[in-house]
């Protein structure tokens, strides 16, 4: 959950609840980026689909770890943890859809466990599983040619993308206006891929992302949960492991 300084309005984001149906429900609240007043109301300014709640701003996720917003353009960037593969980084668009859909039977898939066909092939054994020509798109453009395209995709094992927050002050230097992430360091089987935090450098719109660098920890890394930037410009870290770092620059 957090405020747009720009607008002024409460963005919330949900999961899929590993439920097929819900990414693209427009009644089902889950896997949506819901855009609210702070008396629950939806902001008027809201344009999603016909017959969609009216809270929703953006809809077809699979998992919104984690949302900021540019600091010139108030535009909010959103920060998705894939399945088990292809995290995201995503500039949202007023009624946009992320393209996830799960369901059975969407673009030719067959059965899945639980009715539920995020994690396919990784269901199957064998080497087929690792056959990235057959892994289920977190955008699926096929089946939704206008979905929102991801300014980044590490299109490799899920490392656990969670929160994001924008680095702001002159005392950050050349980080003044990047974005930072919090990767939780997570990947197939379980397997560790870093615990750290990306910094990345968008173009002045926010539009690209042009350059990825790992930050240099002071301390030991850990499932980087929430990062948020407090009102003395340092940023403030909470790791799964229970405590919260306070990093300046």
């Amino acid at each position: 959950m957090r405020f747009n300084p720009g607008d002024g309005y409460l963005y919330l984001t949900t999961g899929d609840t590993h439920n097929g149906q819900v990414p693209q429900s427009p009644t089902m609240m889950g896997s949506k980026v819901l855009r609210i007043d702070t008396d629950g109301t939806a902001a008027p300014e809201n344009t999603p689909p016909v017959g969609f709640d009216k809270r929703t701003y953006t809809y077809g996720h699979r998992n919104v770890q984690g949302i900021a917003f540019h600091p010139e353009t108030g535009t909010p960037i959103a920060a998705e943890h894939g399945p088990w593969h292809s995290d995201e980084i995503t500039v949202l668009r007023n009624g946009g859809n992320a393209g996830w859909d799960p369901r059975p039977n969407m673009a030719g898939r067959g059965d899945c466990p639980d009715n539920y066909c995020g994690y396919s092939p990784n269901q199957m054994v064998g080497e087929n599983r690792f056959a990235r020509a057959s892994w289920m798109p977190m955008t699926d453009f096929e089946t939704y040619p206008s979905a929102m395209p991801p300014i980044w995709n590490n299109n490799g094992w899920s490392q656990g993308t969670s929160s994001a927050a924008f680095l702001e002050g002159d005392a950050w230097g050349d980080w003044d206006g990047a974005m930072v992430v919090g990767l939780m360091g997570i990947g197939f089987g379980g397997t560790p891929l870093g615990q750290r935090i990306d910094v990345l450098q968008l173009t002045d719109d926010g539009s690209e992302v042009i350059d990825v660098t790992e930050m240099t920890l002071p301390m030991e890394a850990g499932r980087f949960r929430s990062l948020v930037v407090g009102p003395d410009g340092s940023l403030y870290a909470a790791i799964d492991e229970g405590m919260i770092h306070k990093l300046t620059p």
